[in-house]
């Protein structure tokens, strides 16, 4: 294995995930964009998982509790970006579980309605609550709860 080659690899891997968490997926392919042969991206892998550099769980638990808190999203929004960051679906199961026990969906999709239902004050009510429900639904927040929204804020 080329030493300097393996070097060049571990700096710019440090670089990339010191400019935001990365889960173990979008790091090998960070390396394979910028062409790192096989043999020294799974050797940067592992060494970074090794070193706890690397860890989908934890990377997981801060993507879920960052959307929560700043753009908040419904778990099929949740599922799906953890999926495209290539999480394997245990993990992603058991982080948004434990995510929901300090805030459920639902309250999420209320406190988004709520605020959403101000800037829609002088629309009639079928207009309200079809843009309503669309934003919900964009948010990735299930029928069952958008329902149970709208019901709530259309009553």
């Amino acid at each position: 294995m080329d030493e300097a080659e393996l070097k060049k690899a571990r700096f710019y891997a440090l670089k990339v995930i010191n400019f935001r968490p990365r889960s173990i997926e979008e790091l090998k392919d960070k390396l394979k964009e910028k062409g790192f042969p096989d043999n020294i991206t799974i050797e940067v892998l592992a060494e970074f998982s090794k070193k706890g550099l690397l860890n989908d769980v934890k990377f997981s638990k801060l993507w879920v509790n960052s959307r929560l808190h700043s753009n908040p999203k419904g778990n099929l929004a949740l599922k799906r970006e953890l999926k495209e960051k290539g999480i394997e679906d245990n993990i992603i199961n058991k982080v948004i579980a434990e995510s929901r026990e300090e805030k459920s969906e639902y309250e999420t999709a209320k406190g988004l309605a709520d605020s959403r239902m101000n800037s829609m004050a002088d629309l009639d009510k079928k207009t309200a609550k079809r843009r309503l429900f669309g934003y919900l639904k964009r948010r990735g927040f299930d029928f069952e709860i958008i329902m149970k929204v709208l019901d709530e804020e259309f009553k």
